[in-house]
């Protein structure tokens, strides 16, 4: 477990520098941050996002009254987050936490767990999805609210990730031009993504002068699996949603998959899990 979270660190310090960047070019990042910050506003606390990045959510949210415990296992993305926190002039209501998904300790029972922005897909083999959903089950109060969205795999999807795509360009601080570009490769028989991205950087002759190449390892499940994810871990399924403007799932015309899961309100500790089913075993 340390070993994977090392590494998923080391992959998110590298896109620190351009992440503000990476966001405001996502067309899932524009579209799923009021969805969030609505369900953040309509929560009596305590309210928890995991993979919190550079604050995005968290600071506007927090701009808005909410108090927020903010957890990622990046140093780096916790280290924007607190910047764009103090910028907003609300530090003090994000408390922010280094810390892995999977073993993440609050210090009392969260009413809403919330995992936006494809990041469970950050977990890329199912034993470390199962780890995460059960840690995040046992941090919950009873009736608490666990909301997420996944990669929801198309093939029209799959054939657009892996296009050499011109993300951004723009200016250097130095004045001289910078082009971001991205592709993936997707594997469906493993259900996993390699995202490539380089950064080209021109002098002033438009001579390339430096590039820079990161990567990110994805993955993803078919929403019947995290059907039985939830499921078997306890959790009681509230809706699944096919899009941030809250259209009910629908295999022909969804473009995401949003889960609004809860902990029963009678439950007193995290359901014991002695076995899974295939999907899950010899991962």
């Amino acid at each position: 477990m340390a070993n994977r979270s090392n590494h998923t660190a080391v992959e998110y310090d590298s896109f620190a520098d351009i992440y503000s960047l990476w966001t405001d070019t996502a067309a899932a990042a524009q579209s799923n941050l009021s969805f969030y910050i609505q369900a953040y506003t309509a929560t009596d606390g305590p309210i928890v996002e995991l993979g919190v990045g550079d604050g995005r959510i968290a600071v506007e949210a927090a701009s808005r009254g909410c108090e927020i415990v903010g957890i990622d296992v990046s140093p780096a993305m916790l280290a924007l987050c607190r910047q764009r926190a103090k910028q907003a002039g609300v530090s003090d209501k994000i408390t922010l936490v280094e810390a892995d998904f999977r073993n993440f300790q609050l210090k009392q029972p969260a009413a809403l767990i919330a995992l936006p922005y494809h990041s469970f897909g950050h977990l890329t083999t199912n034993r470390s999805k199962c780890q995460a959903v059960e840690r995040i089950y046992s941090q919950l109060r009873p009736g608490g609210r666990f909301l997420f969205d996944d990669f929801l795999m198309t093939p029209q999807l799959a054939s657009r990730l892996r296009q050499v795509q011109l993300r951004a360009a723009y200016r250097s601080k130095f004045g001289t031009d910078v082009l971001l570009w991205v592709t993936s490769q997707v594997d469906e028989p493993s259900q996993s993504i390699t995202v490539v991205t380089w950064q080209d950087d021109f002098d002033a002759d438009g001579q390339l002068e430096w590039r820079r190449y990161r990567r990110l390892n994805l993955s993803w499940l078919d929403p019947e699996n995290v059907q039985q994810l939830l499921t078997e871990t306890g959790f009681q399924i509230n809706a699944c949603l096919g899009d941030f403007t809250g259209s009910a799932f629908s295999a022909d015309t969804a473009v995401e998959q949003i889960w609004d899961v809860r902990k029963p309100a009678h439950a007193t500790s995290m359901k014991v899990i002695h076995d899974r089913n295939d999907w899950t075993k010899g991962i």
